[in-house]
């Protein structure tokens, strides 16, 4: 019988030993000859809004603290806060006692008839909330609240947590309070036997948590130190509104080990369950904690149900079950009481040979302490696994009563979080280090100078030899719990070496700078894989003790039999087409092709099918295209159909440049000739139609939008005593000289922003001729250059790993750098935020912040479709606020915030899971957006004012004589395609 700790769990508790020895000196002991530990050294204490944390003072760290201090949990404790009497609400900026206070405004009518009295209704306008408490004794305690999730935009609620003011540790500014949702509607299969992906609806539930962290770093909630005496809890509004019924302080739960909870079975005449084996699907779930968990299809020939033949959504999780603290809930039911044990088919091929852990609930409830964090082992193919601690312990014993029951399993990291948690702090302090180094070096040190380094740098070598000896305690370590070793480790062991040779030669550290910038990234990358737990689940077995195991892994010829009629089904089935595939010569059917990832499109497919067909008749047959394949300029399939007379009705997912550029040709439609237009252009920005507007025609719609923002590292600029700039002359005289004489770098805007904010334009009036040679567009094109021949901003530079590392703390970026930093930088939470870019001052004292470059993609119909007005309906129901909402939160729901759908319908986004001080920011910098009209021969344009900026930048050409050149090369091209297509004017001779 193989268990799922097998026996790598007596090598990780040796492990473990170690490393609690080696977290305790690496964290508490001391550091060099300065006396600080190294966590001390770049601990950064940045205060906000009345509360004060540092934002790299992690629970982790606390915790040792708690038991270096001798902190103990409280026994027995229950001290209930009456949270209809908070001491002070904070809304819309201002601060005012409640005391004596009427609560009938927290008392919200939400048409829910569970309410009750005694409910607090925290909607999104009120910031936070305190409440007095008399602690009768010192200690730790763990804060218990009974929440109810309030409608919203359907994403995990947050709260930060306070005591007496101060924000205990970093953990405590995000706690997340789960929505529950589960699948609902008949399983459903399309016209070629595929199953259709079920739809979610939220379980509107009370439910009593413990505050935890957000990352499923801790399987137990995280604990609150507490003098005796009168306290102030403040809780924080972060995200969503909820209501909460009760709140108190209460023990630290204890859990007794399997060891004693076999005893007590004993010791009661509990005796094993005569009964069949009872089997339930795993991927039909009572309820889950993300909208990301949904059932998902696995060809294996031993999955249930049998997928031969059709793609069956027979499995769950997989690499759809991987974030902390995502938990899904079964039910089942036994048919007499009575011991059983517990076994599953899992898959389990992911992390690179190291255990993925789950949290297991019965009934609610962790049965011992062995299921806190019971971990899945690597195997490269599905395995069977009954909950036991090793193969010759046997397997777990659990008393289940006759009727109903649940298994819940969290996701949850385990015993891994202090493996994170300590190569976080190494990322930090190379950072730190690479920084210190640069401010003397630049990033470019010259090879044949000698810095010194190791007497300008404090501590630097017994830094070096410090991570080295860390690093190589966590190789051994991940080495250990692992079946394999980890790639990771081989990486440690790389910069090990490299770190001990910079000891044992400190003159070649300034040489070895990319070594330690690569360490940082490498490092910081491997944060977001440790904190990754796929687990993939077929089905459960509860069974009478030795009950052997099924047959869980498909021999060689069943899969070879599989794949064989895989490959001969490829024959017969279009795998471009999405979904149900109507008859195209049907009435009312429209052929629509997405240039999306299937699994969008599968979205699209699945809501036209669900919504626009029943309301409006008509069908949608629907073709994934490449990337690429809808743009104008190129041989491309769209411009190959067109050509060939078997273009589609529409195309979605066309860039904003080719529009235009079709309907030049004309091959795109009119859109605003269709009845409903200027309802329909309302749902977006004015100007995001300029590049969808030729001669008075508009050729499409946006689907999706860019925004350009300014991203800022609060620690470092905090460091150094920077403000943000609010206008260019700010970042000119206050802020590049600080960066500079640090050794850091502002990473710049483009052409655009300066074009437009100091009232030029790119075109004449009616798009004849450029619109460069104005004064205008000179200062604008001026001052770009000069931020790199005046300034020494850098030419070209990877601004995610510059920004990670700490060595560009600030610059312009767009939607994609913006989700790579809130996703792929866990070590930077906290450390960083947006604002709006800097502007210039116009004449009426306003600044102008205008940013070009706000059009994505786009949806339009095709000038040769027999069915414009059922294409029209399709464009005007996909727009809409509606769906563009309903879509966005699916396509978050299966793919995670890393695809998250920056809809270009402005309520949509509006309504929308970005954070919601971001997206204030966002929306206002929005109402600057510009964009660049597309023109005949326009495509050359960017090129000649490339070539400007070189001939400035690279070539010291002066900027008046170059931007001149481009000029003449613009207006020469733009006269080339007028006379092209008969569309010369006397007005557009040069």
């Amino acid at each position: 019988m193989k268990m799922g700790k097998g026996k790598l769990a007596k090598k990780f508790l040796a492990a473990c030993l170690g490393l609690v020895f080696v977290v305790s000196s690496f964290s508490l002991g001391a550091m060099g000859d300065s006396g600080q530990t190294l966590k001390e050294k770049f601990s950064d204490n940045l205060a906000e809004a009345g509360t004060v944390a540092s934002t790299d003072r992690y629970y982790f760290y606390v915790k040792q603290e708690y038991d270096a201090n001798g902190y103990k949990s409280v026994e027995d404790a229950n001290i209930v806060i009456d949270v209809m009497a908070p001491t002070q609400q904070v809304a819309a900026g201002e601060v005012f006692s409640l005391s004596g206070v009427s609560q009938d405004t927290a008392r919200v009518d939400t048409g829910l008839d569970f309410m009750g009295e005694g409910t607090l209704l925290w909607p999104d306008d009120v910031e936070s909330y305190s409440w007095s408490v008399n602690v009768p004794e010192e200690g730790l305690y763990e804060i218990q609240i009974e929440y109810l999730p309030l409608d919203g935009k359907g994403t995990t609620i947050q709260r930060s947590v306070a005591i007496d003011g101060v924000v205990p540790y970093t953990e405590a500014y995000n706690i997340p309070f789960v929505r529950q949702w589960e699948d609902y509607g008949e399983i459903r299969y399309d016209n070629m036997g595929d199953e259709i992906r079920q739809k979610k609806r939220e379980v509107r539930q009370w439910s009593t948590i413990s505050v935890c962290d957000n990352d499923g770093y801790y399987s137990e909630p995280m604990l609150f130190y507490f003098t005796a005496g009168s306290h102030t809890i403040t809780m924080g509004y972060v995200d969503e509104p909820m209501a909460i019924r009760s709140m108190a302080l209460v023990s630290p739960k204890k859990y007794k080990s399997y060891a004693e909870v076999a005893q007590e079975y004993s010791e009661k005449g509990y005796k094993a369950a005569e009964a069949e084996v009872i089997k339930f699907q795993a991927e039909e779930t009572l309820r889950k904690s993300d909208q990301i968990l949904h059932r998902t299809y696995d060809s294996d020939p031993l999955c249930e149900p049998d997928p031969k033949n059709a793609e069956l959504l027979n499995t769950i999780g997989g690499s759809n079950w991987r974030y902390g603290n995502q938990e899904i809930t079964w039910q089942f039911e036994v048919p007499q009481d009575g011991l059983y044990q517990i076994g599953m088919r899992v898959g389990q091929w992911w992390n690179d040979g190291l255990p993925s852990y789950r949290m297991i609930k019965i009934d609610g409830e962790v049965p011992f302490e062995e299921l806190l964090n019971y971990g899945f082992d690597y195997v490269q193919d599905w395995q069977f696994v009954t909950l036991g601690e090793s193969e010759s312990d046997g397997a777990y014993l659990f008393y289940l009563t006759e009727g109903e029951h649940t298994i819940n399993m969290r996701a949850v990291m385990g015993p891994l979080t202090s493996i994170a948690q300590e190569v976080m702090t190494c990322t930090l302090k190379i950072s730190e280090i690479y920084r210190k180094i640069i401010m003397i070096t630049g990033t470019n040190p010259d090879v044949n100078y000698e810095y010194d380094l190791d007497k300008t740098i404090p501590n630097i070598l017994e830094d070096f030899t410090y991570l080295a000896d860390k690093l190589e305690e966590l190789s051994g370590i991940l080495t250990g719990i692992s079946v394999k070793k980890p790639s990771m480790a081989n990486n440690f062991d790389t910069i090990i070496v490299q770190l001990r040779d910079m000891v044992k030669r400190p003159d070649t550290i300034a040489r070895k700078i990319d070594e330690i910038y690569n360490a940082q990234t490498s490092l910081g990358n491997y944060i977001t894989t440790l904190k990754t737990q796929y687990l993939q689940l077929d089905y459960f077995t509860v069974s009478p003790p030795e009950t052997p195991e099924p047959r869980h892994t498909a021999g060689f010829f069943k899969k070879a039999e599989y794949t064989w009629i895989n490959f001969l089904r490829s024959f017969t089935k279009d795998y471009d087409t999405v979904g149900n595939v109507y008859d195209p010569d049907a009435n009312k059917t429209i052929d629509l092709w997405v240039s999306r990832g299937t699994d969008w499109a599968e979205i699209i497919k699945q809501l036209a099918d669900d919504e626009f067909t029943p309301e409006s008749g008509i069908q949608v047959n629907m073709n994934i295209m490449p990337s690429g394949q809808l743009s104008a300029g190129a041989v491309n399939a769209l411009m190959l159909a067109i050509n060939s007379g078997r273009a589609p009705d529409v195309a979605s997912g066309v860039d904003a440049t080719s529009p235009v550029e079709y309907a030049i040709r004309g091959a795109a439609a009119d859109l605003s000739m269709f009845e409903g237009y200027d309802e329909v252009v309302a749902r977006f920005y004015p100007t995001i139609m300029t590049p969808y507007t030729y001669r008075g025609g508009v050729y499409a719609l946006p689907e999706q939008m860019d925004f350009q923002v300014l991203i800022y590292r609060k620690d470092i600029l905090a460091e150094h005593g920077i403000r943000i700039p609010d206008t260019w002359q700010d970042l000119y005289e206050k802020v590049l000289p600080v960066l500079n004489q640090n050794g850091l770098e502002f990473m710049p805007s483009g052409f655009p922003l300066f074009l437009y904010q100091n009232g030029g334009a790119y075109y004449n009036a009616d798009g004849t001729m450029s619109g460069l040679d104005t004064p205008e567009a000179y200062t604008a094109f001026k001052e770009w250059t000069e931020q790199y021949t005046s300034y020494g901003m850098p030419i070209e530079a990877n601004f995610f790993n510059r920004f990670r590392n700490g060595e560009m703390p600030m610059g312009i970026i767009g939607y994609a750098d913006y989700i790579k930093v809130t996703t792929a930088a866990p070590e930077l939470f906290g450390r960083w935020d947006i604002s709006v870019v800097p502007g210039h001052v116009m004449e009426s004292g306003e600044v102008d912040r205008s940013v070009g470059t706000l059009a994505g993609a786009s949806i339009m119909i095709l000038e040769d479709s027999d069915m414009k007005e059922e294409s029209w309906e399709f464009v005007k129901w996909w727009t809409s606020a509606s769906v563009q909402e309903e879509f966005g939160r699916e396509v978050e729901a299966m793919l995670g915030v890393e695809a998250r759908w920056n809809s270009a319908n402005v309520e949509a986004f509006e309504n929308s899971s970005w954070d919601a001080d971001h997206k204030d920011v966002i929306l206002r910098q929005l109402m600057w957006a510009k964009e660049q009209p597309v023109v005949l021969g326009g495509y050359y344009t960017s090129r000649h004012i490339t070539n400007a900026w070189t001939r400035v930048v690279t070539g010291n050409t002066i900027p008046r004589d170059s931007l001149e050149q481009a000029v003449k090369d613009i207006n020469k091209e733009l006269r080339n395609k007028q006379e092209e297509y008969g569309a010369v004017s006397d007005e557009g001779d040069e």
